[in-house]
């Protein structure tokens, strides 16, 4: 029995390369039948023809198989103070956290008001924060959390907000 086992599986071994051409043919046979007789087309429906002008009623749109009128785009401006996501720093353990209340009275800041300007329609004043002074337009952040709310140039004054005291400050010259 053995014997017969290894003389078939010699067999095999031996004409691998010919039962690899003999199924290669079939296939090709195959495929070459398949491009003389192709399968029946679909029936598909017929096409008509383009249109040039589109109907203006939504009822008509529908019945040539038109989509309605696209959803109403949502405001771009969402409500709410997100500044807290861009400003904090990522990489400190305390940065969002709040400090210690402080007594009212004792809330001051270190900004003063050097000069107000008018250019171009537009406001703005020169503060000095600490050491450092720049001119800051009206409704634009200054400093590391200081924000100008308004400029008054009759009064010489200016609004601050400080987010570190969450308080608004008027200034004076």
């Amino acid at each position: 029995m053995t014997d017969k086992l290894q003389k078939a599986g010699a067999w095999l071994w031996h004409n691998k390369e010919r039962m690899v051409l003999i199924i290669m043919v079939v296939v090709f046979g195959y495929r070459v039948y398949m491009v003389f007789t192709p399968p029946p087309t679909p029936d598909w429906p017929p096409v008509r023809m383009p249109i040039a002008d589109l109907p203006e009623d939504p009822e008509e749109q529908k019945t040539i198989g038109l989509p309605g009128d696209p959803p109403v785009r949502p405001p771009m401006d969402v409500p709410g103070a997100y500044a807290a996501l861009y400003t904090s720093n990522p990489f400190w353990y305390y940065s969002g956290q709040q400090q210690a209340q402080q007594p009212q009275a004792a809330a001051t800041i270190d900004v003063q008001l050097l000069d107000i300007q008018s250019a171009g329609g537009r406001t703005r004043a020169r503060l000095r924060v600490g050491t450092r002074t720049e001119w800051v337009w009206e409704n634009a952040r200054f400093g590391e959390d200081y924000e100008l709310r308004s400029v008054n140039a009759e009064e010489q004054t200016v609004e601050i907000y400080s987010e570190r005291n969450t308080r608004t400050y008027v200034i004076s010259k």
